[in-house]
């Protein structure tokens, strides 16, 4: 049993030989063993009775289901995505909290007190800036989320489904419907010309047969599920406050999707700026801390100086006293105190003197008588 591609049933119909080659081939009947094998295969597809139309229904049986394959998925995301929309709790908080920020800062404005706001004006929420113009709304938002109400600031985790319906284009889905009925149509036009087989070998209507019924009933669940999503994406769109006929599925997706992107990255900076911060503080602390260190060094070595300069004057005015008052020349108070020996008792000073540097006391030296002469 041959398979065929969609590729490869395209180009089979391409290089198809035209109707008057048809015709031409099929007279060469009795010279088919004198034909090259290239003729040999054209003068085959001539005679296979209506062969550009098989061809085209084969083509779409294989076609058909990649493109059921596809498009289910889309049709799940779309209404998956509505639903979330409608039923998370964190998002409507986190959209209640935006309009009471816009309400507060546009107080005693003609915007105050306003009851509600377009979906799209979360995507300029980065545009309204702080006073130091390095943060924005959405920092401000992500801060207070975090901080204050911590149970609501994870909403993008309710919209798992968002980011792939936003890629799902309404009018592809559309078209490629569209393009599936008419098929189908022609389809069941074909089938007519093969109730009654040429050849008994010929099984094109009845396999085509079975894919018609089958492919009428994917259909008609594909095109219920369709209109179901269209219904839901126009009672999403209403539920927000915004008109379906005015707003199509993708904007509405990608205006949400757009703002919890941004807000994700809004808390990623706020992360890095309070780390910068810490690091900021705690260098700065540093530096304090070694700075009251040298000061407090260089106030210990001033103290150490003054000090040393109280002792200096202290002894210069004994002396300038001791010269006002003359004791500074009293032999008596230069006079050193005799030392005291070992056991307690004073020594002579005398007898200190008396002896050498052997330290042996000599003995006192006596008088020569000298001779007198007797004038007579």
């Amino acid at each position: 049993k041959a398979v065929v591609s969609t590729q490869s049933g395209h180009y089979g119909r391409g290089f198809l030989p035209s109707g008057e080659d048809m015709a031409s081939l099929r007279l060469l009947k009795d010279e088919h063993d004198e034909l090259c094998t290239a003729e040999q295969f054209a003068f085959m597809l001539a005679n296979i009775p209506r062969i550009e139309p098989r061809l085209q229904a084969m083509v779409f049986k294989k076609k058909f289901f990649e493109e059921a394959k596809e498009i289910k998925p889309d049709l799940t995301y779309v209404i998956a995505a509505c639903e979330e929309l409608k039923t998370s709790e964190k998002f409507g908080k986190c959209l209640e909290l935006i309009l009471l920020i816009g309400n507060y800062m546009n107080s005693g404005s003609r915007n105050a007190e306003s009851y509600g706001f377009k979906l799209n004006f979360l995507t300029k929420l980065q545009n309204t800036k702080a006073h130091d113009n390095r943060s924005n709304m959405l920092h401000f938002l992500a801060n207070l989320l975090e901080n204050r109400y911590p149970q609501w600031v994870n909403f993008k985790d309710d919209l798992r489904n968002l980011e792939k319906a936003r890629r799902v284009s309404d009018d592809q889905l559309s078209k490629q419907l569209r393009g599936m009925k008419k098929s189908l149509t022609n389809l069941k036009k074909e089938l007519e010309f093969h109730k009654n087989p040429e050849s008994i070998d010929d099984r094109f209507g009845t396999e085509m047969n079975a894919f018609l019924e089958y492919a009428n009933d994917e259909y008609e669940k594909l095109e219920a599920t369709y209109t179901n999503m269209g219904k839901c994406v126009a009672e999403i769109i209403t539920f927000y406050g915004e008109d379906p006929k005015k707003t199509n599925a993708e904007e509405f997706f990608s205006d949400i999707v757009t703002f919890c992107n941004d807000f994700e990255t809004a808390r990623v900076e706020n992360a890095k700026m309070k780390e910068a911060k810490k690091r900021e503080e705690k260098q700065k602390e540093l530096k304090e801390k070694e700075k009251r260190r040298k000061e407090q060094k260089e106030k210990e070595r001033k103290d150490f100086i003054i000090d040393q300069q109280g002792e200096g004057e202290g002894v210069l005015d004994d002396l300038m006293d001791a010269l006002k008052t003359g004791q500074a020349y009293n032999r008596d108070n230069r006079r050193q105190k005799p030392r005291q020996t070992r056991d307690g008792g004073k020594k002579d000073r005398n007898l200190s003197r008396g002896r050498s540097q052997t330290g042996h006391s000599q003995s006192p030296r006596k008088k020569k008588k000298v001779p007198t002469a007797t004038l007579r």
